[in-house]
This record gives structure tokens, sequence and C-alpha cells, in this order.
């Protein structure tokens, strides 16, 4: 591929030159053609590959309950906004199944906007030069890590085009849709708030400072709406008060900070491409773009991003997604200040290991692997009704997904909600009596209403830490079991009971 030369020097770039529509049009169609291609080529294990990481599954089940008339958050919970539910509900609404292929190929899509809008920011502060290496730059770089996080459909899949957005109308003085874009964002996950920051600056220096009123306008007119869809308290506490436990630093130890150091230093080592140039960056902070403005916003944008990085002390790979965007923007700066021949070189090195990272999405699982669903989710399958809710004791909402049948409770994982055993976190840490006992109220109203007819216990299996939340340990449940389920069979070391 040939990157087109700008007309710049090597330390500033000039002004632009006059529009040309019908040569822009074309330009513009061509970048897209080819972002769509490079994704779709990167991206390709989505169709050969079931499961990548369990919220894929977890989101999967909340669709499923969207899709029979569930509510959000009364049928279906979660520690997050009610957006990628909803995608992932039409997206299967779509194209006629429950194969996660359906939703990753949404997921496509979303990268390619995202790319393309990054690539026209860049063109418009850098040179056409920077918005092919922008928009190459950023789909490598979402794969660029493993499998589970950078193949998946996550969150941040679906929050970057948001985020991505309010930057290119902030930066073009259009505060009411730069706030109602991060409102987006933060509707698919909460760290896409942090966009305020910069947002808010690139707004505050314009001439007219009504347009950050208008921002805070546009941000929380689309979040007040979705809070009286879903209901403003059910949003509130499962968004940001029932978070307490899961965000807290109490948990900081040497752990977190191990895991800091390791996932951060390898992410950094899968992302050369977009990092090694950041000194120079740094060093260029000061020049104008083509637009007559400094990038002080990206810096803003990178930090507050890193910030959300942090937040929870988990770091798992994909939240890394969302400094990937502002750290594009500025890789691609300093490439159309260098040479023509050093930002081929740099995209032709950054695609070779995007090819490299999409054939491990094949067979490659570097963290955990995929738990042994299948069989047990066959057996539910074949001895349950469509209709027969049932429980999964543990943390493997894959047989829910498995085995298309709803959860009895809300909660497609007890493990986080009822045990306070956190991914991301060793099993010894938890501790119960961190949990809101609203949660175990919510959980014995939904048992009423939906008695399972099997109840999967995964603990003796040992998945994802179960084991250290055996039902034994919670006296009111085991009477439960006790009075109205009977032991049937194990499967995988899975134990199954089923209704007297």
């Amino acid at each position: 591929m040939t990157i087109a030369e700008p007309t710049d020097a090597p330390t500033a770039l000039v002004p632009a030159r006059p529009a040309r529509p019908a040569a822009d049009r074309r330009e513009v169609w061509k970048l897209l053609a080819v972002l769509l291609l490079l994704t779709a080529a990167l991206r390709l294990p989505a169709f050969f590959v079931d499961v990548f990481n369990s919220d894929e599954t977890y989101l999967a089940t909340q669709a499923q309950v969207i899709r029979h008339g569930g509510n959000l958050y009364e049928q279906a919970a979660d520690r997050k906004p009610p957006l990628v539910p909803y995608v992932y509900a039409a997206s299967f609404e779509l194209f006629g199944t429950t194969g996660l292929w359906s939703v990753r190929v949404v997921a496509m899509f979303a990268v390619a906007l995202t790319a393309l809008l990054l690539a026209l920011e860049a063109r418009r502060r850098y040179g056409r030069r920077a918005a092919w290496c922008a928009g190459i730059l950023f789909v490598v770089s979402m794969v660029a890590f493993a499998p589970q996080d950078g193949q998946a459909a996550n969150f941040e899949v679906f929050m970057l085009p948001a985020t991505v957005a309010a930057i290119v109308l902030a930066r073009r003085g259009k505060g009411l849709g730069a706030g109602a874009a991060v409102a987006v964002a933060t509707l698919a996950k909460q760290t896409g708030v942090a966009t305020l920051v910069p947002v808010f600056y690139l707004l505050s220096r314009k001439s007219d400072r009504r347009q950050v009123a208008d921002a805070a306008v546009g941000f929380t007119v689309p979040i007040a709406v979705v809070a009286l869809l879903v209901g403003p308290g059910q949003l509130l506490f499962w968004t940001v008060l029932g978070n307490g436990s899961y965000v807290g630093v109490k948990t900081a130890s040497t752990y977190v900070v191990s895991k800091f150091a390791l996932m951060t230093l390898t992410w950094a080592a899968c992302n050369i491409p977009i990092l090694f140039k950041l000194p120079r960056a740094w060093r260029d902070r000061r020049l104008l773009s083509r637009d007559g403005r400094s990038d002080a916003d990206l810096w803003l944008w990178v930090i507050s991003g890193a910030v959300m990085v942090a937040i929870g002390l988990r770091f798992f790979g994909h939240y890394y997604m969302q400094i990937v965007p502002p750290l594009c923007l500025l890789t691609a700066g300093t490439l159309a200040r260098g040479t023509r021949r050093a930002a081929t070189t740099v995209v032709a090195f950054a695609a070779t290991c995007g090819l490299a990272f999409s054939a491990a999405g094949y067979f490659m699982r570097p963290f955990d692997p995929e738990p042994n669903y299948a069989t047990v989710s066959k057996y539910l399958a074949a001895n349950t009704k469509p209709n027969d809710p049932i429980l999964v004791w543990g943390s493997v909402p894959e047989i829910y997904w498995a085995s298309n049948r709803r959860p009895a409770t809300r909660y497609a994982t007890t493990n986080t909600f009822l045990a306070d055993v956190n991914p991301g976190r060793p099993g010894t840490d938890a501790d119960p009596k961190d949990v809101d006992p609203v949660v175990w109220q919510y959980f014995y109203e939904d048992l009423a209403k939906h008695p399972p007819r099997f109840v999967i216990d995964t603990s003796p299996a040992r998945i994802r830490g179960a084991q250290y939340a055996p039902i034994g340990e919670f006296p009111k449940l085991q009477k439960l079991m006790d009075e109205h389920y009977r032991y049937v069979r194990s499967i995988d070391k899975i134990a199954i009971y089923e209704r007297k």
C-alpha cells in the first residue's frame, strides 16, 4: 500500500491546501474501503472461534433475556451501562442467530468507523499521510494483544466510535454534539465519561465559552432519558453505587502491582508502532497543527484515559483500548512531520505484526482457557423445556448461552455479585461480607419468582475461582438446596442438581 505524501516540513505542518470536494470524497471512500477490508482480514477469527472470553457470553445472556421481553437490571443485571447488551440483542435479531460471530461483525464495523473518524481527524490536523497512518495503526492496535482481548466484541469496541466522535466535534466547536457523543460512550462503558476532560478543554479554548455549557447539556440529556427508560434507581445502583467492592482501592497489593507491571509492559511490547514515537510527539507538543492549534487535547485524552484504565486496579488487556485513539493520532502527527519512507516502514511493520496477532486468534489461549461447558450445556438443553429457568452457581455464563436457557436470577454470574470473588483478583481475597445485602435480597426474590429447574454448581470443577465460594458457605442457600433439590450427576466435575 502506498501512503500519500503531504506537502510538509520536517518540523512543522504547512497550512492545508484549498479543499477539493470531489477529490476529498473519493479519498474518504478509498480510506473507508481499505480500513473495512483490513479490519475484516485481521478479525477473521471471529468466524472460527465460538467464545473468546466470558464477557461475550455474559452479554449474550443479557441479550437473550432482553429479546424475550425481560427488563435490563431487573431480569439481567450487570455493573455496566445498558447500551452494549442492546447492541448484542439487536445483532442477534438482525442475523437471526445467537452465534457470537454475528455481534463480532457489528464490532468490525465499529472498529472501521472509529478508524475512519481518526483518519479524518488526522488529515485535518496533519495532512493526508497522517490520515492513512492513523487509520491503519488503529485497526492493527485493536488486535495487538491476547485474542481474548483483541478479538472479542468487548465494551470498549462499541465505546470508541463515540469517544473519537466527541473529540472530532469538540475540535470543530460543536459543543452539543460532542457532549452527546460522550454520553453515548458512557452508556457503553462508564469509563467513557473521561472523554469530557479533553472535550471541555477544547471547547473552553474557543472564543465562545457557551459551547462548554452546551456540551454539559448534550451529555446530561441522553443520560437522563436512558435513566427514565431503564429506571433511575436501577441505573444509578448498577453503574455507580453497586460498584464499591469492585473499584475499591483496599485490594491494592503486591499482586496488583505485579499485574499492572506485567500487563502494561506486555501491552506496550505488542503496541510498539503507536508508542515508540511518543518522545518525539512530546518534544513537538507546542507545534501547531494545520488548523492552527496544538495537540494538548490529545495528551489530556491519553492521561484521562490512562486514569480510567487504572480504575479498579485490574488492568485487563481490553481496558487499554481506551488510550489507543489518541496514541494513534500523536504517532500519525510525528510520522507526518518525518519522511515518507519512515511512515511507510512503520505502517508496514505494524500491519505485519497485526497479521501475526490475527493468526494467533485461531488457536492461542495465553490466559485462562475456556471451561468445559459444552457437554453440560447439551445435557441441560436435552432435559429442560425452552422456558425452564436454570441457575449456574459460579462464573460460567457460557452455560446459559450454549444451552439457550435463561437465568433464574438477574445474575448471569454469582461469583462477583454474591461472593465477592472478582475477576483479576486472587480468590483468597474474597470477602462475602462486602457484598451489599440488597444484592442477596434481589437474588432470593428472583428465585422465588422463577424457581430453577436445575442448579449447576461449578465450584467442584474449580472454574474461575468458584471453589472459593461453594454453596455450603452460605447457610440460607444451602438450606434451600437441601429442601428443594436433589443431586443428579456430575459432568466434567460440574455438579447438577434437579428440583424435587
